[in-house]
């Protein structure tokens, strides 16, 4: 009887510590649509999107969170492959964008049969024209 009273009382201690432990999974880095991106010091999110309808039509988008009052800029290129290893540049367009929060780019255009596609973002954070920080981002890729 002891020993199973021992075995409960230290499972009920090992599961109250790995409550109160905390996990800082973003000091180094966070997860991104299954990529891991680094932690950014102005920069609390970015995102690229992809969607292609049955026209052909693809919508593009890009977004970026700040954490700080600053300029930022998108940048969101559409790239296709045949292969999914080789990628070109179909088309780029910018914005640009003031002050704290969510700033969202999106753009569509019409696509080629026969290739993988996918929407590469770079965002930037700037004070005038200075670049304090640069974060890349890609979307899923899709078939056209």
């Amino acid at each position: 009887m002891k020993i199973q009273k021992k075995v409960t009382v230290l499972l009920a201690l090992f599961i109250v510590l790995a409550a109160v432990v905390p996990v800082h999974a973003e000091t180094g880095s966070y997860s991104l649509y299954g990529q891991v991106t680094p932690y950014y010091k102005y920069i609390s999110g970015v995102r690229a999107g992809l969607s292609i309808g049955g026209d052909g039509y693809a919508t593009c988008s890009g977004e970026i969170e700040l954490y700080v009052n600053y300029d930022s800029e998108i940048t969101i290129t559409l790239q296709r492959s045949r292969d999914g290893n080789s990628w070109s540049n179909v088309r780029s367009w910018s914005g640009s964008f003031s002050g704290i929060g969510s700033h969202q780019l999106q753009k569509g255009y019409y696509v080629d049969p026969g290739y993988v596609y996918r929407v590469k973002n770079t965002a930037r954070v700037k004070d005038g024209s200075d670049v304090l920080e640069t974060a890349t981002v890609y979307s899923p890729e899709r078939e056209y």
